[in-house]
């Protein structure tokens, strides 16, 4: 009697991890965090922006390592603190980002990095990445336009996205962080 329930037991939690990847959490080892993903290191960005301003955070691609394609589910601000997302756009990018800047859309400056490619720029939700493992200079830039809410203390941990390949779900963090300061005119 006692076989059955252990062997109950080790089918349901069988099927509970072997399906996590599928229908719950998402899994963090996608086709978007490529080779060298891991030794990218972190960094901290700084804008100086006023309460209300929509700022620039363009540093970050998305480029599809696997063989499938992928599809972007969601983008979100990781942990913000007086900060709120307003959008987020993939530009065709193939040798620099458009980078951070404390304004959106973007200086003109700023855009010349990219060419052509912000006239190529489409939504971040719902867009599709070829697979590119043959071709590592072209790839897609994700640049966000976020809303200054906050007047002090104003930051964020980074970017999270959530994407899938087929019916598999997945989650790719960046490595950068923001702090907006909104009381000086420059950062420190």
């Amino acid at each position: 009697m006692t076989i059955i329930p252990a062997l109950a037991l080790v089918l349901a939690l069988t099927l509970a991890t072997g399906c996590s990847s599928a229908t719950g959490s998402p899994s963090g080892d996608g086709p978007l965090n490529g080779p060298d993903y891991s030794d990218a290191g972190s960094g901290n960005v700084c804008l100086p922006a006023k309460p209300g301003a929509t700022v620039t955070f363009g540093g970050d691609e998305l480029h599809n390592f696997g063989k499938k394609e992928v599809v972007v589910d969601s983008v979100r601000l990781a942990e913000p603190h007086g900060l709120r997302f307003a959008a987020a756009v993939l530009v065709p990018a193939t040798t620099s980002f458009i980078g951070y800047d404390n304004h959106y859309p973007p200086s003109k400056f700023a855009l010349a990095s990219v060419g052509t490619g912000w006239q190529h720029r489409r939504p971040a939700v719902g867009a599709t990445i070829a697979p590119q493992p043959a071709n590592p200079k072209a790839t897609h830039n994700l640049v966000l336009a976020i809303r200054v809410t906050g007047t002090s203390h104003v930051r964020m941990k980074g970017i999270t996205v959530d994407y899938h390949v087929g019916g598999k779900k997945y989650r790719w963090h960046n490595v950068m962080s923001l702090s907006v300061e909104t009381e000086k005119k420059a950062c420190r």
